[in-house]
């Protein structure tokens, strides 16, 4: 073994091997242990399950929600959702497989960079283990999100232009490649991000010849073939797609608040220490231990210069942006992954029994600090957040800051050993992936309709209809595997509604309570999902009309409600 250790490449396919095993059981583990939650997985599963019962081209050029037309983003997580589904089937973990698979690409190209940015094969394994165990990072391996695409089609821009400035030539490619999967992801948002960050590092490095090199006719022609047969088939299928998608989706996104993503400018100084975390604690440490100072210009200062462009213009550029959201920091985790790796690397490979330094002493007590702060953020959250209830939090609410101040105390007394560097970190990791695992059965009642839905969707007969009261849940269409009614805030489907016939428009679209009341008094049998507040409400006014409309409640689960026309069968 020890000969193993001292042959590189030997080294390498261990850590790899490593790498792809923690993958395996952080992101691909019971994928399908949970329901799909609103709105954004259940949206983004249902866009490739009617994708691929479709059986139309121009689906797969013009994605359908709900079966009307939608186009907010392009369509290439539909087609990896899709081509999953027809693989392994359409379920959630199938669904899952996406961000996962993309999830653990990018940890490995977070190895290949660490590795050939400082030099050493030990670095680029904590580049990856870090990035892995940071909690953002993980939880959107296993959400399904476009954003961890986006994530892997960055990082392999960056790599590429990394490696061609290294003399590989291929580099040139890969990094074309990486712009081209961020587009079909995310739009002009994709290759804007990875060029930000190599541009700003080759004008601060005076490396104009990386900017010349990229440039090379044979890498942006790629991009062209690669990205624009979609552009066109759209353009050729789709009325105005060329503005919506361009000028009201991409633009509008950045400059307006219009979309109802509007967060203040500190959002992302809040957001960061969490979505890093429990890494966060080790950063100031690891800046400090990397930062060149004066000869931040310097050829050996390079790999610092590239995080910190990467960090600090990303960084920049959302805060700037009208539209914040959560997961649009998901880009910004690599580079502090990097930088947290290369000092991390060194005080893991002393001796067993080395003492702490004081910087990384202080980082330690600070990850305990940042334990006890997270405990009491639990306490708070449901009382500050309207979207979490004590009640969708369950015993785990009060079971968890008891958890995190046992934990504190551990790392507390752990501080002054080298080795607790990274051991310590990872516990906490640990211990935070076993309480969200607990935790995940009781918000499955609040955050999903599959509880509602499954029990019935083998029961429903043809003629039946689904609709949904007061909003639009986008399981709904997912377990019940057909289209859905949709009685008030039919939000993002609003673009799609506009472009459909009158006919189907007042069919499958209805405003107010009356018209559901006049459609549940008909011949057919009708289900409808409401928050339970609204059912009651409902039910009262249809006791009240004229001729008295009997509704049953078939099932009630978490702040939802079940209801039909006709009895439980």
């Amino acid at each position: 073994m020890k000969d193993l250790w001292s042959n590189p490449v030997w080294q390498r396919r261990i850590y790899v091997l490593i790498l792809l095993a923690v993958c395996a059981a952080l992101f691909f583990g019971l994928g399908g242990m949970r329901d799909l939650w609103e709105s954004d997985e259940a949206r983004y599963a249902e866009l490739g399950r009617e994708m691929l019962n479709s059986g139309s081209f121009s689906h797969w050029v013009i994605p359908r929600l709900d079966y009307v037309i939608y186009l907010e983003k392009p369509p290439l997580y539909y087609w990896l959702t899709a081509l999953s589904f027809a693989i392994f089937g359409v379920g959630e973990a199938a669904a899952r497989l996406v961000p996962a698979f993309f999830g653990t690409l990018s940890v490995l190209l977070a190895f290949f960079l660490g590795r050939e940015m400082w030099g050493e094969e030990r670095a680029g394994f904590w580049s990856g283990l870090v990035l892995a165990t940071s909690l953002m990072f993980f939880a959107l391996s296993r959400v399904i999100l476009v954003d961890m695409v986006l994530c892997f089609g960055v990082m392999l821009a960056v790599w590429g232009a990394w490696s061609l400035r290294a003399g590989r030539g291929w580099g040139l490619y890969a990094f074309w490649v990486g712009c081209a999967i961020g587009f079909l992801t995310k739009g002009v948002l994709g290759p804007g991000l990875a060029a930000m960050a190599v541009v700003l590092f080759a004008a601060l490095a005076l490396e104009w010849r990386l900017i010349k090199g990229l440039l090379d006719w044979r890498g942006p022609a790629l991009f062209v073939l690669i990205c624009a047969p979609w552009v066109i088939a759209a353009g050729l299928l789709q009325d105005g797609f060329i503005k919506y998608f361009f000028w009201d989706e991409q633009v509008g996104r950045l400059l307006t608040t219009k979309h109802h993503r509007f967060q203040p400018w500190w959002f992302y100084f809040a957001l960061i220490p969490g979505a890093f975390f429990p890494w966060i604690a080790l950063l100031p440490w690891a800046a400090w231990r990397t930062f060149p100072r004066q000869l931040w210009r310097s050829p050996e200062a390079r790999p610092w210069l590239l995080c910190a462009v990467w960090f600090v213009g990303y960084f920049a550029f959302l805060t700037l942006s009208r539209s914040k959201m959560m997961h649009y920091a998901l880009p910004m985790l690599p580079p502090l992954a990097l930088i947290v790796a290369r000092p991390l690397s060194g005080v893991m490979s002393w001796p067993r029994g080395a003492a702490a330094p004081a910087g990384l002493r202080a980082s330690l007590t600070a990850l305990a600090g940042l334990c006890l702060l997270a405990g009491l953020a639990l306490l708070v959250v449901p009382a500050t957040n309207p979207d979490i209830s004590y009640a969708q939090a369950g015993p785990l609410l009060f079971a968890g800051p008891l958890v995190l101040a046992l934990v504190s105390l551990g790392v507390w007394l752990v501080r002054g050993r080298a080795w607790s560097a990274a051991y310590a970190p990872l516990a906490v990791f640990l211990l935070l992936v076993l309480g969200a695992a607990l935790a995940a059965p009781t918000l499955d009642r609040f955050r999903s309709v599959g509880p509602l839905v499954k029990p019935i969707a083998a029961q429903l007969r043809p003629s039946d209809l689904v609709a949904t009261l007061g909003d639009y849940w986008h399981g709904t269409a997912f377990y019940a595997k057909r289209r859905v009614a949709v009685v008030d805030n039919w939000g993002e489907l609003d673009f799609g509604r506009r472009l459909a016939p009158p006919a189907e428009r007042s069919l499958w679209f209805m405003k107010g309570d009356q018209s559901l009341l006049k459609l549940m008094g008909g011949d057919r049998r009708v289900f409808v999902i409401a928050e339970t507040p609204r059912w009651k409400k409902f039910q009262a006014r249809a006791q009240r009309a004229p001729k008295a409309l009997p509704l049953f409640a078939w099932a009630t689960v978490g702040d939802k409600t079940l209801f039909s026309n006709r009895p439980p069968s």
